[in-house]
């Protein structure tokens, strides 16, 4: 590849496998194959990241800044080796230093430059800038071999195009000959796709998913690796939502999901947003979880649970089964929904809610498992009889506990979801955005 101006999106999609949210460059200021490239980053307030890392006072995570900056290393390797047939990866950083914070509205610049090139390893260092001040620096070393990437595309008719054949085993996927697999569909190695299942365009499939018959995975879906996908299951869908209008939304799944007989998930209403699953979690048969949802990672959600749309889950919940969540509730880390509860206020972490969400309890065996020590699960216990055992309102009640109880991570964000709580509307938090 020759030097180039610059790299728009479109162009940079074509070289890097990363997409949305996790594509962190928007464009290719100046590539020089085997010398340098510059790369831009928009920071902006609807990033992904924003909702869960310091919401009160958004931040860039230093390692999404570190792994913008790789990014443009990866362009910059691919168009290097671009026709050798070789393959880089990443094995360390070294001399990583942040130098300044990156917020909402900042144009991250980096600009990655190799030290040096050899026919199996390299390094170059890296340096990402917001107007003119650096922001992150370091070295990045990397090792490239000769294997060749497997293949990921198949055919619309179920055929492995790295060998021509069907229904078979192959380095890329099993693909069963009755099922439909769109041609632009991304699968990766391992990956099981049983009889009379759909995968439509622009879907992606991580390492060692199965996906089970008659399972129905549509167009802007992103699965992390090791997914089960049991007969029925819809991922995907268009949203049950008269806003939307045929827009270019998405679902992005993480990694270890199982999905059991009849679960859906829809993708989101908006143009490129997202409905959002973290890594291993249970949706039990005939759950479903609506459009442009955030749902964290070690949930169980069990049968017939319907989540409406806007609702963020944090991890580690347990629900109950033909439990409803109203649309755009939050509820809090570790916390556990009863049998056939009706939440329509956002649920605290560590509580337990029943009926009309009610608290009745703190989620002990939950606590306990996650290690939490046995004096802050009484001082939780403590603070949970002020706020929902007294006649004190909620800020009277946030102010005894800060006067009475020891202070504790858990605790601090047990008021911190309290203070977003009461900021909110209607007792939901996420509905103060519309607002």
């Amino acid at each position: 590849m020759s030097e180039s101006s610059g790299l728009n999106l479109e162009e940079i999609r074509e070289i890097l496998p990363q997409r949305y949210p996790f594509l962190l460059v928007d464009r290719i200021l100046e590539v020089v194959p085997g010398e340098r490239a510059v790369g831009v980053k928009n920071v902006t307030g609807n990033e992904e990241f924003f909702r869960g890392h310091f919401p009160e006072l958004a931040v860039m995570p230093g390692v999404l800044v570190t792994e913008a900056m790789t990014q443009v290393a990866s362009l910059l390797l691919r168009t290097t080796l671009d026709g050798e047939g070789k393959l880089c990866r990443f094995t360390s950083m070294d001399r990583v230093r942040f130098r300044k914070t990156v917020i909402p509205g900042d144009q991250l610049v980096t600009e990655v430059t190799l030290s040096y090139l050899k026919s199996d390893a390299g390094k170059a260092k890296m340096r990402a800038t917001v107007n003119g001040d650096v922001a992150a620096e370091g070295e990045i070393h990397f090792t490239c071999t000769a294997e060749e990437p497997p293949r990921r595309t198949v055919t619309s008719a179920g055929i492995n195009s790295t060998s021509g054949k069907q229904g078979k085993k192959h380095d890329a996927a099993i693909i069963h000959p009755t099922s439909f697999v769109d041609p632009t569909a991304q699968l990766g190695v391992g990956v099981e796709i049983g009889p009379y299942s759909i995968v439509e365009q622009e879907v992606t499939i991580g390492d060692h998913c199965r996906v089970e018959s008659h399972a129905v995975i549509k167009r802007g879906t992103t699965l992390g690796a090791e997914c089960t996908i049991c007969p029925n299951v819809v991922l995907g869908h268009e949203p049950q939502d008269s806003k939307f209008e045929g827009e270019r939304s998405f679902l992005n799944v993480g990694r270890k999901n199982i999905f059991r007989e009849g679960a859906t998930v829809h993708r989101a209403t908006g143009e490129g947003n997202a409905t959002t699953l973290g890594d291993d979690n249970l949706f039990m048969a005939y759950s479903h979880v609506g459009h442009n949802c955030i749902i964290g990672s070690g949930l169980l959600v069990a049968n017939y649970t319907g989540i409406s749309g806007h609702v963020v889950i944090e991890d580690r919940v347990v629900i109950g089964g033909m439990v409803g969540i109203h649309q755009f509730v939050h509820v809090g880390q570790l916390a556990m929904l009863a049998g056939y509860a009706r939440i329509s206020q956002d649920v605290p972490p560590f509580m337990m809610a029943a009926g009309d969400g009610e608290i009745v309890g703190l989620n002990v065996v939950g606590l306990r498992r996650s290690g939490v020590d046995q004096e802050t699960r009484n001082d939780l216990k403590r603070a949970l009889r002020f706020l929902f055992r007294s006649n004190l309102n909620t800020t009277q009640a946030m102010e005894q506990i800060r006067a009475e109880i020891r202070t504790s991570p858990e605790l601090e964000y047990l008021l911190s979801f309290l203070h977003r709580v009461r900021d909110g509307r209607g007792g939901r938090q996420e509905e103060a955005a519309k607002h």
